[in-house]
């Protein structure tokens, strides 16, 4: 049956157009999907040091954001800290946005300090 044979016949039309509709609703609502990944990590250091780590990540279509913050608590330094995922050599790092700070975690360990201290480490 060729094409205009097709169109002529109102069950085949139907069809034809029931598919199209089909696909261009399914098309728009795979653009309006939502997944979401959430991560809390706290660690009790040494020297009564606390590291909380959140992370918390939307995508939504080709859109993404990706919030992560570090709290830390301890009798010399307390405060959150908005960090963003940086280049590491091996592991996940994150440098807060002023790269002061770091949280980086490789194979089950964890650390937060600044490039030459650690002030936390964590397995």
């Amino acid at each position: 049956m060729d094409f205009c044979n097709l169109v002529k016949n109102p069950i085949m039309m139907n069809l034809l157009t029931s598919g199209i509709i089909l696909i261009l609703v399914l098309g728009g609502c795979a653009g309006n999907s939502v997944m979401k990944k959430n991560r809390h990590l706290e660690f009790d250091c040494d020297k009564d040091f606390k590291v909380v780590f959140t992370e918390s990540i939307t995508i939504s279509g080709t859109d993404s954001t990706d919030k992560i913050t570090v709290k830390v608590k301890s009798p010399k330094l307390n405060g959150a800290y908005d960090m963003k995922q940086v280049r590491a050599a091996s592991g996940v790092k994150y440098a807060s946005k002023d790269g002061k700070y770091i949280f980086w975690e490789h194979q089950g360990e964890f650390k937060f300090g600044t490039e030459d201290s650690t002030y936390c480490l964590c397995d």
